[in-house]
């Protein structure tokens, strides 16, 4: 028994086949010129574009693929006596007019494809990718304009996903440096004040105290963490079970090649030199017991 919305040429081709034993090119070619089957139609019913035929005067639909139905859910009923601007997000019309002013004049330059939010019968405004092709007639006159449109929602959700986890890495490692910074900066403060006479180190160390009561380790860690936990839910319990040794430190450097960080730019947020942060590495390696040639980034893909 056909699915429901098969299509007509897709049950009468399926029918036949049912009844062939034997099925190649050839005698498919066969069967549908015998049953005066349409291969376009055919296709049409199972593309997974929007096919259309447009008026060049106004872009009115003529036709639409039966595609359309199930990917935006309308019918060419629908669509009867409608042009592409009553259904293109208000912030997209001039880019929509541009494209269609350039179809029906017959421009036939490097094909461009445009981004739009389409309002769909069902899902309202959707992504779609697509472009328009003038077709011309013996006298090289536009007599339509036919457009092929697919819907990218799927790849835009992931565009928009990935450029969040960008803007959060960078927030993460920017706190995590600007923390990495006022600790260095208490250090420096604290060396200066045991340097002075004992008369006065008393009173400047109150006031460091006070200064350090501002900048409290463990919150920043647990800030660290909330952020890091949204991208990688799994990493900070995998790593702890698996190494408990590990330091709050040592977490942290994995952290930051988890991100996908250059040596550099974690040599920054940590406050390191180059050679101090290989040698921290190394020091890492042997504690997670690997040998000193492993790629630590290699390593935390597992996590």
């Amino acid at each position: 028994m056909c699915p429901k919305n098969q299509g007509e040429e897709t049950e009468a081709l399926l029918g036949l086949i049912d009844r062939s034993n034997e099925l190649d090119s050839t005698a498919l070619s066969k069967l549908l010129n015998e049953h005066n089957i349409d291969k376009l139609k055919l296709i049409a019913e199972h593309t997974i574009d929007v096919v259309c035929l447009h008026h060049p005067k106004d872009g009115r639909y003529l036709y639409a693929s039966p595609s359309t139905e199930r990917i935006m859910g309308y019918t060419i009923q629908d669509l009867e006596g409608k042009v592409p601007y009553d259904f293109i997000h208000p912030d997209y019309l001039t880019t929509l007019k541009k494209n269609i002013v350039t179809s029906s004049t017959g421009f036939t330059g490097k094909l461009d494809k445009v981004e739009l939010l389409f309002k769909t019968k069902h899902a309202g405004y959707q992504w779609y990718e697509g472009y328009t092709i003038p077709l011309f007639n013996k006298d090289n006159k536009v007599v339509l304009v036919l457009s092929c449109t697919r819907n990218i929602q799927e790849r835009k959700d992931a565009e928009i996903e990935r450029q969040k986890r960008e803007v959060a890495q960078q927030n993460l490692l920017l706190s995590s440096a600007l923390f990495e910074k006022k600790k260095a900066i208490i250090k420096k403060i604290e060396h200066t004040i045991l340097e002075l006479e004992p008369n006065l180190r008393k009173e400047l160390r109150t006031i460091l105290t006070h200064i350090q009561e501002t900048l409290n380790l463990d919150e920043s860690w647990e800030e660290f963490l909330i952020h890091f936990k949204r991208m990688h839910p799994n990493f900070y319990r995998n790593l702890s079970n698996a190494y408990p040794q590990l330091t709050q430190k040592d977490i942290k450097h994995l952290a930051y090649i988890k991100l996908g960080l250059s040596s550099s730019d974690i040599a920054k947020a940590m406050l390191m030199k180059k050679a101090s942060l290989r040698v921290s590495r190394n020091r890492l390696k042997n504690k997670l017991g690997l040998d000193s040639s492993l790629d630590l980034y290699k390593f935390v893909q597992g996590f």
